[in-house]
């Protein structure tokens, strides 16, 4: 009798053209972390700051995610079911962080942020990445 297909592909077989999309957008969301680091630390070194304590902090939290961020893409190349969890809820934060931009006079912000950020949430559901990444 044969066995009911799975839903996971082969561990041998191809990934998707579509799965290397996104985990390559989840490494331009890192990317995008880092820059905003490298922006934080460069107007603090030239212009200065009152709390400087406070600028280092979120230089370390920036870093500190777009690590996290990195190692979820990694994950989502090796097929790794954990990493679609922690990424669905990043691509919300960014939407949330992405929204006001639009309204705050910075449209080009609010695109770089919120466009990568819909794609990669949707594409995480699609039913081809699921059938790549699925238990």
């Amino acid at each position: 009798m044969p066995s009911a297909p799975t839903s996971k592909a082969a561990p041998g077989s191809p990934r998707t053209p579509l799965l290397t999309v996104i985990a390559a957008l989840v490494g331009f969301e890192a990317l995008l972390l880092l820059a905003g680091a490298a922006y934080l630390v460069h107007g603090l070194v030239v212009e200065g700051s009152r709390a400087p304590a406070a600028v280092l902090s979120v230089v370390v939290l920036a870093v500190g995610f777009a690590a996290a961020i990195a190692f979820c893409a990694r994950g989502l190349l090796g097929r790794a079911a954990w990493a679609r969890s922690p990424l669905v809820v990043w691509q919300v934060l960014q939407v949330a962080a992405g929204l006001p931009a639009f309204s705050g006079g910075s449209p080009l912000l609010g695109l770089i942020l919120v466009l990568p950020a819909v794609a990669v949430g949707v594409g995480l559901f699609l039913p081809s990445v699921s059938a790549q990444v699925g238990r």
